[in-house]
């Protein structure tokens, strides 16, 4: 096995038409009037491939058909088949025949593609987050010198992918913007993201959004009551606060990012939350000083509000390291309930 990196970048190219190829299978000629009932009764020997019938016509005559028998029992005969199944073949006395399907680079997953195409050794990308038609990577740097190909690769197996898109650096600006590099497609970063019944317009370049955080949403907004006032400091383009204001409460929506906030309003109007969200484009700090007097200029003892604050942690980090992080950031430890 060669080691990966072996191979020179620059010599690998998408050329799809070295996948073509011919497959020879066995196969069962039987009548179309037998062709229901034994697929049924084949289920777990027939071809199983995607974009692929198991069925096919029969070139030789008009009443039969071809019933395409898996890949491993190519050779074998009825010694491939079941007790069952090799007597049923034998009384009916269908014919065994053999059969040529010509595969072509559109019966090939993005999998088997890169796994042919990269060096060996080397692991394949196998998820990538989507955001709208907008595939975002974040390749390890021995997949660097083979991200174009990997890119168009992504985009010729996922139809609903236009643009290929690789994380380039870490995130050091306030709005938590990174900078990124387009692999393959067009260069288009205005999407739609559906979530959860309510559904989002952003440019994937100018905001913050991440789709891992997807189910911390849901799980949130199911805490919250309707009637209830809530007040979102860094609110993105209102993923918490829209579904929250849908739910029937009051919400208080700000971002610094000028960009976040225009799309902000924008999925304010499209899911029709007008009238329950406030939206706000200012500096975390000064929102919560101007949040917190809005709360006690309408009520004489305005209760202390929960606070939940979210988090990335290490795979291995428990709920300890966590709670620990926390407190030093606050400057104080918790309380045992936090």
């Amino acid at each position: 096995m060669a080691a990966a990196g072996s191979v020179d970048a620059r010599s690998i190219r998408l050329d799809r038409e070295a996948f073509t190829h011919v497959l020879e299978l066995t196969a069962l000629r039987l009548p179309k009037k037998d062709v229901h009932s034994l697929t049924k009764a084949f289920q777990g020997f027939l071809l199983d491939r995607p974009k692929m019938r198991s069925v096919v016509a029969d070139a030789d005559s008009k009443d039969t058909r071809l019933l395409l028998l898996k890949e491993d029992i190519q050779g074998q005969g009825l010694s491939g088949l079941k007790a069952d199944l090799q007597d049923l073949v034998q009384s009916r006395q269908y014919q065994i025949v053999p059969h040529q399907v010509t595969l072509d680079y559109s019966h090939c997953s993005a999998d088997q593609v890169l796994k042919k195409l990269l060096p060996s050794g080397m692991d394949v990308p196998g998820s990538f987050e989507c955001v709208g038609h907008v595939a975002h990577l974040n390749l390890r740097d021995e997949m660097l010198p083979f991200k174009h190909v990997i890119g168009e690769v992504i985009v010729d197996k996922n139809p609903s992918i236009k643009t290929v898109v690789n994380k380039v650096g870490t995130v050091e600006n306030e709005f938590r913007v990174f900078q990124m590099e387009v692999l393959a497609g067009e260069p288009s970063f205005e999407t739609e993201v559906k979530q959860h019944g309510a559904r989002f317009k952003l440019n994937f370049s100018e905001v913050y959004w991440n789709s891992r955080l997807e189910q911390e949403h849901s799980r949130l907004v199911k805490v919250f009551k309707p009637g209830q006032k809530i007040v979102d400091v860094m609110a993105g383009i209102g993923p918490f606060a829209i579904p929250a204001a849908q739910k029937g409460c009051l919400v208080l929506a700000n971002d610094l990012n000028p960009k976040s906030h225009h799309y902000l309003l924008e999925n304010i109007k499209t899911n029709k939350v007008t009238e329950r969200v406030q939206d706000f484009n200012m500096d975390g700090r000064e929102f919560i000083a101007l949040a917190c007097r809005h709360a006690w200029a309408e009520t004489a003892a305005g209760p202390l509000p929960t606070v939940h604050c979210y988090t990335f942690s290490p795979g291995a980090e428990d709920d300890s390291g966590v709670r620990a992080r926390t407190a030093e950031a606050f400057g104080e430890g918790l309380d045992a309930d936090a």
